[in-house]
């Protein structure tokens, strides 16, 4: 087994190490490795196979990047650079396998910085069916195009297997071996841009475009290859394309027709996946579908597997059992069990009757200081039915007086929130504070059906701004809050809601929170309209109202906290927003030293952060 864990070494309490346990011995001390002393630090871990380990460390960055990877155009970047390695069990040596080296040669520093920066390179499979490769995804340097390579993890040779470029990649591959069986291709046609596929009928064959999954992404239509059944010979497809949420058909691409019904839907959530065995008894057999709903949960194929999940979910109620291996018998189950009270705590089950406990993120967390998640629903003034996830405050019961909340938009905007524990530390936080924690999926969160994603269509700003406002009756209208003690809090496109919330008129929050915002709508493309394609399918799609033209309406104070080696979100943006709308209300500005846009944040970052949000909300929000 491996894990991050903390803290390292040395005077630096907030870096993590990595450590290596025996699962068969765990009375055997870890192996235990720390960062280098460069300001690197690792920030992932996870087991491949053989006793092969893939792991990220990164280190900061200050230089010229000539708007490389969201970075200035012209000046100095601060931001990080992450390397994506694998190593072995003793952590002696680490390989960089996920950029050509070679394809560095001749290129400057700043050149190399970059492709640094987007090799971003990852393990596409494991390939079960393979003792000494893994299928690899990652930057060719010379094309800066993304490729798919056979990776040997005892020489470190890499055979190419298959070339991206800007209108062609790789759609579903073969997690046993490895081989490309679907390709996408981006094409314009007849005034609109469309996704094709193009499929191999079988193994080692040629590849045919298929009409009948042709989808219109203008029309923000998806289709994706999820799993080929070999013996059967069909394709499992997920697609939007003939309804409005999405379903699972299978695919025969000798006769080049889908199932006439789905093999798997839900009546109200999008089907998400597929589950198949990984064990070379029944490899690839089908083992249960997945759909999202306040999470991603499994109706289960497989009696066995899902009877053992069903015992577990029993033993550990109200939490998500995630299975992380199981043994071609099915005698030794790892798995992790969670939950939003629950960090992560991982656990062997030996012999469908020994239970071990092999790790836990967050030991010190008691649950009972963190409240519970409920999937609810709120009607819009316009009449759309809206979810949302509700944390009720730690210890609330039923019948318990209107207390104090919190609404959390979701960044994105094009996102949408998933039920569990909190990595960003947020909704634990305000929950063991005696908040309840709200997070509308507005219209324009995506996975909740084709309707309520296209709904948020140049509304951001006005009416899925409208379904904030309206998510803070509901908690007043269903006695979880007063009035008079509701905030908003948001990060990233939801700073832009927390933002926008600060200057609209009778605004039904105490205060705002905007962490990492912006305050223009043009801000939200990042860039993607400089595009044909770009300018069809999001430019209309993505737009919204520029708030900082309405600061001098600005009723309710704000606290605007930015990183400053966001490079996502830069930090000018926060700053533009606190210079404007501070001559017409209290404003306060906070810069996180260091941290990037996205986690992992230190927890020096967490304690800045969320301690300047609690002291806000006590004392200029008056919410204690």
């Amino acid at each position: 087994m491996f894990a991050l864990v903390g803290p390292s070494a040395g005077d630096d309490k907030d870096r993590a190490v990595v450590a290596s346990w025996d699962l068969n011995d765990l009375s055997k001390p870890p192996v235990i490795a720390a960062p280098d002393d460069d300001g690197s630090e690792f920030v992932f871990i996870q087991a491949l196979k053989n006793g092969y380990v893939l792991t990220a460390v990164r280190k900061p960055y200050t230089g010229s990047l000539g708007g490389c990877s969201e970075g200035k155009t012209t000046g100095s970047t601060r931001t990080w650079v992450v390397k994506t390695l694998i190593t072995d069990t003793s952590f002696k040596k680490f390989e960089e396998p996920f950029i050509d080296l070679g394809s560095m040669r001749g290129r400057s520093k700043n050149t190399e910085i970059c492709l640094r920066m987007e090799a971003r390179g990852s393990v596409a499979s494991r390939m079960a069916g393979d003792p000494d490769r893994i299928l690899i995804s990652r930057l060719n340097g010379r094309s800066f195009e993304s490729e798919l390579g056979l990776l040997d993890l005892t020489s470190g040779a890499v055979e190419v297997v298959y070339q991206n470029t800007s209108d062609r990649s790789a759609a579903y591959y073969d997690p046993g071996d490895g081989e490309v069986m679907a390709e996408s291709v981006f094409d314009e046609k007849e005034g609109t841009f469309v996704q094709e596929i193009s499929l191999k009928s079988e193994k080692g064959g040629s590849f045919q475009k298929q009409d009948a999954l042709r989808i219109d992404l203008v029309e923000r239509r998806e289709l994706d290859v999820i799993h080929w059944d070999d013996e059967a010979g069909l394709y499992y497809i997920n697609t939007n394309k003939l309804s409005d949420k999405k379903q699972i058909y299978t695919f025969d691409p000798k006769t080049q027709k889908l199932s006439e019904m789905p093999v798997f839907s839900h009546p109200d959530f999008d089907a998400a996946g597929v589950i198949t065995s990984t064990v070379p008894s029944d490899f690839g057999k089908v083992l249960g579908f997945t759909y999202d709903a306040d999470t991603t949960r499994t109706v289960w194929v497989d009696a066995e597997l899902g009877g053992i999940v069903l015992g577990l979910e029993q033993a550990f109620p109200g939490q998500e059992i995630d299975i992380i291996h199981a043994s071609d018998d099915r005698n030794r189950i790892v798995f992790k069990a969670s939950s939003v009270q629950h960090p992560a705590r991982y656990f062997v089950f030996d012999d469908k009757a020994k239970l071990q406990a092999i790790g836990a993120e967050r030991p010190w967390i008691d649950p009972a200081d963190i409240g519970a998640m409920d999937l609810v629903y709120y009607t819009a003034r316009d009449g759309r039915k809206t979810p949302a996830l509700l944390t009720h405050a730690a210890g609330w019961k039923e019948g318990d007086p209107a207390g104090k909340a919190i609404v959390l938009p979701h960044g994105g905007p094009w996102a949408r929130d998933y039920a569990g524990w909190d990595s960003s530390g947020w909704i634990p936080f305000l929950s063991s504070r005696g908040f309840a924690v709200l997070q509308p999926q507005y219209r324009g969160s995506t996975d909740w059906g084709l309707d309520h994603w296209r709904a948020g269509d140049g509304e951001f700003g006005y009416k899925a701004q409208d379904d904030l406002e309206d998510s803070a009756a509901w908690l007043v209208s269903s006695g979880i809050a007063a009035a008079d003690k509701i905030a908003i809090f948001g990060y990233s496109y939801g700073g832009y809601a927390a933002m926008a919330a600060t200057v609209r008129p009778d605004s039904p929050f105490q205060c705002a929170i905007a962490g990492a915002g912006y305050a223009e709508s043009a801000k939200i493309l990042v860039d993607a309209d400089r595009s044909r394609f770009g300018r069809a399918a999001f430019a209309s799609a993505l737009a919204g109202r520029d708030v900082i033209k309405d600061v001098s309406q600005a009723s309710i104070p704000v606290l605007v906290f930015h990183g400053d080696r966001d490079v996502r979100v830069p930090l000018t943006f926060g700053q533009t927003f606190y210079n404007a709308v501070k001559k017409h209300t209290k404003a306060t500005f906070l810069t996180i030293p260091d941290q990037p846009h996205s986690l992992p944040w230190t927890p020096d970052q967490q304690r800045m952060s969320l301690g300047a949000i609690e002291s806000y909300l006590y004392e200029d929000c008056g919410l204690r």
